[in-house]
């Protein structure tokens, strides 16, 4: 028992000084505005059960079940408590996957080398020095994958479940290959688009039990994860099917190439970065090429690369959006931790036979230099330096939330994405918003959380979509209505726009302060200069 309550201890002490060397963003930002919405609409945030997107079909249900309960039972503290976790979970798989990697030659000295080269790596302030002294979040690219997708990210969202595919790997190496099943369903469980990376590493283990003369076991673990995700894979085609292959084919060429296109389309994402990351996951298997972590790898790097490929070469959005590329969000991480400890490696004898005291001093020097990294994660977080969101906007959310009434249906000003300057994955969180071409890479963070900051419903926006073929025609259909419905706003044509209002039940508009409506259709409820809020009123 002692040692459990020491595990345990060194586990939260682990997932403590990760969280603050990380950094979060605060809520509700970026995707979270997505992903938390089915979860706060059912938990009784103000009046988002009205709202038409909380009222499609939901395609993390389970994570949605923790927003749920987390906000009616809990405190929206907990979310920064939970993803603290998570990065808890990830940083003691990749520092066991480094333990196992050096043998017995991971000594305490060597351990605390790899903490601070491992966390530095993901240090928010480090990647903050990056991207204000260089321009771009170059040590970004060590620890996440291809397309713009990634494990670990600002906040805490479903695709943070991806450390269980890395933990799974972790258990299989250790000798566990029936926790490791079981972890990586449940990552497939929980985000559904880590299916095909779970699959691939369950093949892997099969294979790898065959090969050891296991192969009653081997049979066994691939029929207990098939097992294990038919709920999920049932729930997911039972709710997302085809409800025509016409409506099908439609909706999936919207998500891919309209909404999505810097996670699905490969022309757009692939970069001279992308194919170093590619290069990097090669080498990783070539230095660890003498154990088991090289099989698991390959089995999740070629049948990858291969579907990538096919996508290439048809352009099929369903393959797309199956992102068979994602397999690089743990082949990556995976790859940092195999290329520090080949590098550890190479001193291990020479720092291991030096005197007591030298190590000692080595190791303390390791460990401070993880302090400051901590202390560098806290100064980011408490002076503000990351996760740009706008601060014209505050004024407009706080007015909402004191003032919305039951029936009200918001209509908010978005922009559609320029076109990209660069082709690229891109991490903006600790780059300068000013930075010439930065403004156009991805979605304006402009009015995303007013939906989550305010409680109150609104017509549509361009940040959070569903997924379901019929609702996703129907979110594309209100985009090109709220764009149409606020061109007539900006050309000064009220009335043009007026029959658009009415038949969209739209109760209020917002509006950039600069633009002010005419007309006894529109009464002024709010305005602070930078952005306006108008009551429609309906004429008789």
């Amino acid at each position: 028992m002692q040692a459990w309550f020491k595990s345990a201890g060194s586990f939260l002490l682990g997932s403590l000084v990760f969280a603050l060397v990380y950094t979060q963003a605060p809520l509700y930002y970026s995707n979270q505005n997505q992903y938390f919405l089915h979860g706060l609409a059912d938990g009784g945030l103000g009046l988002l059960h009205a709202d038409w997107l909380a009222n499609t079909l939901d395609p993390t249900p389970l994570f949605s079940l923790l927003v749920s309960a987390t906000y009616r039972f809990g405190h929206t503290a907990l979310f920064y408590a939970w993803y603290a976790l998570l990065f808890g979970v990830y940083y003691f798989a990749l520092s066991g996957v480094f333990r196992l990697l050096l043998g017995e030659r991971a000594t305490p000295v060597l351990r605390a080398c790899f903490a601070l080269l491992f966390l530095g790596i993901h240090a928010g302030a480090l990647r903050f020095a990056s991207g204000q002294l260089l321009g771009v979040d170059y040590p970004w690219y060590f620890q996440a994958g291809l397309a713009g997708q990634y494990i670990l990210g600002p906040t805490f969202q479903p695709s943070a479940f991806g450390v269980l595919l890395l933990l799974s790997i972790y258990l299989f190496l250790a000798g566990k290959p029936w926790q490791a099943i079981v972890w990586a369903c449940a990552g497939a469980t929980i985000h559904t688009t880590y299916l095909f990376s779970a699959a691939c590493l369950t093949l892997a283990y099969m294979f790898l039990r065959w090969r050891d003369g296991a192969k009653r076991a081997s049979v066994l673990l691939g029929g207990l994860a098939l097992l294990l995700v038919l709920p999920i894979v049932f729930y997911n085609w039972s709710t997302f099917g085809p409800s025509s292959p016409s409506a099908f084919a439609e909706a999936q060429q919207v998500l891919a190439r309209f909404r999505i296109p810097h996670h699905c389309v490969i022309g757009d994402w692939f970069d001279w970065v992308a194919g170093l990351q590619v290069a990097w996951i090669v080498l990783a298997m070539v230095l660890a090429r003498r154990h088991p972590l090289a099989i698991l790898m390959l089995f999740s790097f070629v049948p990858g690369t291969a579907l990538t490929l096919v996508q290439l070469a048809t352009g099929n959005d369903t393959l797309s959006l199956l992102f068979p590329w994602r397999v690089s969000v743990y082949l990556v991480p995976l790859a940092t931790t195999v290329v520090l400890a080949k590098l550890l490696a190479g001193i291990a004898d020479r720092l291991n036979a030096w005197p007591a005291p030298r190590q000692r001093l080595v190791q303390w020097t390791a460990l401070g230099g993880v302090g400051g990294l901590v202390l560098g994660g806290v100064w980011i977080g408490t002076q503000d330096l990351a996760y740009p969101t706008s601060d014209d906007e505050t004024g407009v959310l706080a007015f909402v939330q004191a003032n919305q009434a039951q029936g009200g249906v918001y209509l908010i000003p978005f922009d559609l994405p320029r076109p990209r300057v660069r082709k690229g994955a891109f991490m903006n969180d600790f780059v300068p918003p000013t930075q010439p071409g930065n403004s156009n890479r991805l979605i304006r963070i402009e009015l995303q959380r007013f939906r989550l900051h305010t409680g109150a419903p609104i017509f549509i926006d361009f940040k959070s979509i569903p997924y379901r073929d019929v609702e996703v025609l129907e979110w594309q259909r209100r985009v090109q209505t709220a764009q149409a419905i606020y061109k007539h706003l900006y050309a000064g044509q009220e009335t043009a726009a007026a029959p658009l209002l009415q038949a969209e039940s739209i109760t209020h508009v917002v509006m950039p302060a600069r633009h002010k409506l005419e007309g006894t259709m529109f009464r002024s409820v709010f305005d602070d200069g930078a952005f306006a809020v108008y009551r429609i009123s309906t004429p008789p």
